[in-house]
């Protein structure tokens, strides 16, 4: 299958949606207060199912940060259904690599948020 201008665009809109969200991400964690006060223990979710209900939550705690996790993921599931997790790789790596201070933090909340993304024999693996 071959790649159209029109697909192009969109990755390159997911690419500027992806910068964004985490751009947001770090900057809120940077300026909210100290996970000391808001230490919760929860299980890995190891199912769709167990991470959703956990995004829920997480906005059900923290609106704004969950919402732009559940929006992290979309971009992620948006991503390879353009072309995969090679394609994911890439651009989280291009984008992560735009704000070298921050690219760590950009790079792991990604990397979270995208487990379990894809299909048999192509998923992203946190």
């Amino acid at each position: 299958m071959t790649k159209s201008a029109t697909d192009d665009a969109a990755i390159d809109e997911l690419a500027a949606a992806l910068d964004a969200i985490l751009t947001e991400l770090v900057e809120y964690r940077l300026s909210r207060p100290g996970k000391a006060d808001r230490l919760r223990l929860v299980a890995v979710p190891s199912s769709e199912e167990e991470r959703r209900a956990a995004l829920f939550s997480q906005i059900a705690v923290d609106p704004f940060e969950g919402s732009l996790l559940y929006t992290l993921r979309g971009v992620g599931e948006a991503l390879f259904a353009f072309g995969g997790t090679r394609l994911m790789r890439n651009i989280l790596l291009e984008v992560a690599g735009r704000d070298a201070e921050n690219e760590p933090q950009r790079l792991s909340v990604t990397d979270r948020q995208w487990d379990g993304i894809g299909a048999e024999g192509d998923r992203w693996f946190a």
